[in-house]
């Protein structure tokens, strides 16, 4: 009897450690990056609130995209040799990543050019608005 009890209690406890379902902890992460988004500067610890909000929730999001890996056969079969984790976990390259090593690249080469065009642009700008001051007094 006292060991029905306890099977009752670990499955409780693994239901509360399992991840939440994906579309709820995605709808969460949405919210709290929302939210740090849309809080003015002033507010220092809400923003603080929501940051460390949303790096849970982005946690939690990538347990429960595991757990739905695991899920499938191939997630099965590369669990066996124990490897699930490594190729779930591989490094993702996405716009934003493409972007900023394409800044960084175009940047080093094309940032003399740019930084001339620039300034200048803003001399011209400077003349001009000087020039116009000088005729209209």
């Amino acid at each position: 009897m006292r060991a029905a009890a306890s099977d009752r209690d670990l499955v409780v406890i693994e239901e509360m450690l399992a991840p939440p379902p994906l579309d709820d902890a995605r709808s969460s992460l949405e919210f709290w990056e929302r939210r740090r988004s849309s809080l003015p500067l002033y507010r220092l610890s809400a923003r603080r609130e929501a940051r460390v909000m949303a790096a849970r929730w982005h946690e939690r999001v990538r347990a429960a995209e595991l757990a739905r890996f695991e899920a499938t056969l191939l997630g099965r079969l590369l669990g066996k040799f124990g490897i699930s984790r490594l190729w779930f976990g591989r490094p993702r390259v996405g716009r934003g990543t493409l972007l900023s090593i394409a800044w960084a690249l175009g940047t080093r080469r094309y940032g003399p050019v740019v930084g001339g065009r620039a300034a200048a642009f803003v001399f011209a700008l400077a003349a001009l608005t000087v020039l116009i001051l000088i005729a209209q007094s």
